[in-house]
């Protein structure tokens, strides 16, 4: 489905993005940097919104014609889960899977993509 080059590249852009914009945050998210979803134990950060904003720009420019399903973009509107019966590529991810740690400052989170095609991973 992806050549080569571009399999290389996206553990390449993920440690990048997380590097920047997860870890610096670690153990040091403001009040501010925290909302919640559906309710006390769905949370969302900054660092979940940034990290999917972010994928979704590099990954899409990577293998150019797909699209992304991201956790925070499927809170905000559901209709985005039709992309996965699309033919063209889609980009799974979960920004920061494992949020409720994160905001803990503990161990037991990450990130989370997959490509799939017509609904197959």
């Amino acid at each position: 489905m992806i050549d080569a080059q571009v399999g290389a590249a996206v553990p390449e852009v993920i440690r990048r993005i997380v590097a920047e914009e997860v870890v610096p945050r670690r153990r040091r998210l403001a009040e501010h940097d925290i909302l919640l979803k559906t309710g006390p134990n769905d949370l969302v950060t900054v660092a979940d919104r940034e990290v999917e904003r972010r994928l979704t720009e590099e990954l899409t420019a990577l293998l150019p014609g797909s699209l992304v399903v991201g956790e925070e973009g499927v809170h905000e509107d559901p209709g985005r889960y039709a992309a996965l019966e699309s033919e063209d590529p889609v980009w799974i991810v979960d920004p920061v899977d494992g949020t409720r740690q994160f905001v803990r400052g503990e161990p037991g989170f990450c990130t989370m993509v997959a490509l799939a095609r017509a609904g197959r991973v």
